[in-house]
C-alpha cells in the first residue's frame, strides 16, 4: 500500500494552490520540522474491504494532514489547499501501482488536525482506497 505514496505525492506537488508549500510522505527522510506551509501524507490504518479464499481486499485510509503557521491569512490558505486537495483526489484512481490495481480514491473524514507546536493550524482529511492483495488459496 505504500507504494501510493510517490503518485500522490506528485500529484499534490502539481497543483498550483499548493505552490511554495512542503509536500512529505511518512517514508521520506526529511526534517520533520514543519515549516510555513506542509501537507503530510500518511497511512495511519485502514481495513479489510473484503475477504475471499486466497484473495483480501485491504482498504487503507491516507491521511492528508494540512499545516501553516497561525496567521491572518491562515484561514485562507487552508480553505484554498483543502479545496484544492478534494478537487485533486476525490474520485481520483491511481491505477496500477506494485502490481496492484488501486480503486478510486475516495473522502471518508475530514478533522481538526492537533499539533504540538500551538503555532500551527490544520485541518486532517483521510481519503481511502482498496486493492487486492493475495494469499494462500
Amino acid at each position: 500500500m505504500f507504494a501510493l505514496n510517490a503518485p500522490i505525492k506528485a500529484r499534490l506537488q502539481s497543483l498550483p494552490a499548493l505552490a511554495g508549500w512542503t509536500v512529505r510522505t511518512s517514508t521520506d527522510l526529511e526534517d520533520r520540522d514543519t515549516p510555513h506551509r506542509a501537507v503530510d501524507v500518511r497511512v495511519p490504518g485502514g481495513g479489510v474491504a473484503g475477504v475471499r479464499s486466497g484473495a483480501v481486499m485491504v482498504q487503507p485510509g491516507w491521511s492528508l494532514v494540512l499545516a501553516v503557521r497561525r496567521s491572518a491569512t491562515a484561514a485562507d490558505e487552508l480553505e484554498a489547499a483543502f479545496a484544492a486537495v478534494i478537487e485533486a483526489l476525490h474520485g481520483w484512481a491511481p491505477g496500477l501501482h506494485a502490481g496492484r490495481g488501486w480503486e478510486p480514491l475516495q473522502l471518508a473524514a475530514v478533522a481538526d488536525a492537533v499539533f504540538a507546536d500551538a503555532g500551527l493550524a490544520g485541518v486532517e482529511l483521510t481519503f481511502s482506497t482498496q486493492a487486492l492483495y493475495r494469499g494462500q488459496e
